[in-house]
């Protein structure tokens, strides 16, 4: 038996995973106006997938994990850096208060926010995901296989929901909408670095007169017809 080169094997090896083409995606991001069910159609698309169609490798669907993994890479907890995701920041005064308490590892904004779509980028390069919020579709629209789906509703219908959901009145929620509305459009126009409209997006759905389901086996479809499961 012939004996092998180890040194030789192993050069080998690696000029050949780097001739390899490794394609980025598939992704699927979910982009919602504040008080759409995002989470519930993001559960029921994943669980469709991966019944229909996932063989090994199964899909699954982030959003909160975005958080606990940025912390994670900046040797954080998680509500550190909590407040970007809330899209508030700090002013002036408390960076510096939290720079001097912090020392050595204090994180400003702007690092957290490059760290967060670092995080994203990377979970949609690896593929078989569904990314809720976060400025997903910002960060992945390069990516060929990937679909980006927009989630709406009347005020009114959204107030409803929001208002029975967190049992505030509905004058509140209606404020608690647009104020959220309004910063989930500056997150996402800050790693887009420019104005957003709706034509950032593959598809555009009404949740009040859609259903979850309808919504999910729709975007399932979609996908299906794209080549992305």
């Amino acid at each position: 038996m012939a004996r092998i080169n180890l040194s030789r094997y192993a050069l080998e090896r690696l000029l050949e995973r780097e001739r390899q083409v490794v394609t980025p995606g598939p992704v699927i991001t979910l982009s919602r106006e504040y008080g759409c069910p995002s989470k519930l159609i993001a559960a029921l698309l994943t669980d469709l997938i991966n019944e229909k169609y996932a063989r090994k490798k199964k899909w699954q669907w982030i959003s909160k994990e975005i958080l606990e993994e940025t912390a994670r890479k900046l040797g954080l907890m998680p509500r550190e850096i909590k407040h970007i995701f809330e899209y508030k920041e700090r002013n002036i005064l408390e960076d510096m208060l939290i720079s001097q308490e912090k020392k050595n590892y204090y994180h400003s904004d702007w690092s957290i926010r490059k760290t967060l779509g670092e995080v994203i980028r990377a979970t949609a390069m690896e593929g078989r995901v569904v990314i809720v919020g976060r400025a997903g579709v910002a960060l992945t629209r390069d990516i060929e296989a990937s679909l980006h789906v927009r989630l709406m509703a009347p005020e009114r219908w959204r107030a409803t929901q929001v208002a029975r959901t967190h049992k505030i009145s509905y004058e509140k929620a209606c404020r608690l909408i647009s104020e959220m509305d309004k910063n989930r459009k500056k997150f996402l126009e800050y790693y887009l670095k420019k104005k957003s409209d709706h034509t950032v997006f593959d598809v555009i759905f009404n949740c009040s007169t859609l259903s979850k389901e309808t919504i999910a086996r729709t975007v399932l479809e979609m996908a299906r017809l794209r080549k992305l499961v």
